[in-house]
């Protein structure tokens, strides 16, 4: 029998050697089918290393070793490195990377686990100079001082967990990622990080944005389609930010008492937004009475709100409010989302049938709106619904 798929062109055996369910070590392991595929493996274009594929930590160092001394490295464009398990050699690190930034690598990924530390020394600064990388994912890593960033190309940027050694070299990277189209910055360990507010300019085509409060203005993601504020509670102050004449989709956290109330008075701003949801924090776990008037509701609401979600709910009045709100002000509305928090219960399809059932009896502008509850195996619902069984008391669940 012939084989038809020796005889496909190189390029062609190379695209589906590059396919995302082939780790490297899958991919050199094809050099024993035939003298045909013994050296193809060498023009790869994608470089995938992860630690928990491998027997042992040394045959792992071996193997990146061997691999990146073997590969045309002109050819390479992704270098994607994980490591679960192990904490690698600083020396190696630099060399590995060095050696793949030196080509036109257009994709890096760094990830490293938690348990075992990020890399000790920082990374080799040749990351933020190499001007064909067009993703640059970094994830427990340390940054030494910047000088020069030279990154064109960049189009997204995944920040989780990185240590800067100063405010101003995160100001400089952002500043020079002039194409940058997706942001996502997470648990960033800065100086002085509660006095920082970096001038990054304006990031005129970005396109979503995650990011943590404080570090910057607003103003600067006015252009997004997607925003996720970490940590930000709206305040007052929020009311006079731009209009987010593209925004469709906003994700934020919801701390205080009068945050949903300044929240609503800041949605005119979103006048396209689409898809709204809010992640509960601890400090909402209190009851409390307040919404906003009938004639305070934002156009986005009544015109364009498709999806809604609440994030983290504690079955308490407020939240209670804030979706018979939705409810009844979205016409448009097609979807409305409920997870609660992770507490004993020992019935989840229980706590979700009632939960839906008293949801239901809400009053819905939109016809076409289904509700959908996700209650993990642990809830506080029981010890609430227990508590209002005994006290009588179910009035607050129908204001609104």
């Amino acid at each position: 029998m012939s084989d038809k798929i020796s005889n496909l062109p190189d390029l062609l055996l190379l695209h589906i050697l590059s396919s995302k369910s082939l780790q490297t070590n899958d991919v050199v392991a094809t050099s024993l089918l035939s003298k045909r595929w013994r050296s193809l493996w060498y023009s790869i274009p994608k470089l995938e290393f992860h630690d928990a594929l491998s027997c042992s930590y040394e045959s792992f160092l071996q193997f990146i070793d061997a691999t990146l001394i073997l590969v045309d490295l002109k050819s390479v464009k992704m270098f994607s490195l994980l490591c679960d398990s192990h904490d690698l050699p600083p020396h190696k690190v630099d060399i590995w990377v060095n050696a793949v930034v030196k080509s036109k690598l257009e994709y890096l990924n760094l990830w490293f686990n938690s348990e075992f530390g990020s890399v000790v020394k920082p990374l080799p600064s040749t990351i933020f100079k190499c001007s064909t990388i067009r993703i640059l994912k970094l994830l427990r890593v340390k940054l030494s001082k910047l000088s020069t960033v030279n990154l064109p190309s960049l189009k997204a940027l995944h920040m989780l967990s990185v240590g800067f050694s100063d405010a101003e070299s995160l100001e400089m990277l952002l500043s020079e990622c002039v194409r940058l189209q997706e942001l996502l910055l997470l648990d960033v360990d800065l100086p002085d990080y509660e006095d920082t507010n970096l001038d990054i300019g304006r990031l005129h085509h970005l396109v979503i944005a995650e990011v943590p409060e404080g570090l910057f203005q607003i103003e600067v993601f006015s252009n997004v389609t997607f925003l996720s504020l970490k940590e930000h509670d709206f305040s007052p102050d929020d009311h006079d930010i731009p209009t987010f004449c593209n925004l469709t989709h906003l994700e934020v956290d919801l701390f205080t008492l009068n945050g949903w109330v300044n929240m609503v008075s800041c949605l005119p701003s979103f006048p396209k937004l689409e898809t709204f949801i809010i992640r509960e924090q601890d400090f909402m776990g209190v009851n409390w009475s307040m919404e906003p008037s009938p004639d305070e509701v934002p156009p986005c609401v009544s015109s364009h709100l498709k999806t809604f979600a609440l994030k983290g709910f504690e079955f308490l009045k407020s939240e209670f409010q804030i979706v018979g709100f939705i409810l009844k002000h979205a016409i448009v509305l097609r979807s409305v989302i409920i997870t609660t928090e992770d507490y004993d219960y020992p019935s989840p399809e229980a706590g979700r049938q009632e939960l839906l059932g008293i949801l239901s009896s809400y009053p819905k502008r939109s016809r076409s709106c289904k509700l959908f509850v996700d209650v993990p195996a642990k809830t506080i619902y029981q010890k609430v619904y227990n508590k209002l069984v005994e006290e009588k008391d179910f009035s607050y669940y129908f204001e609104f």
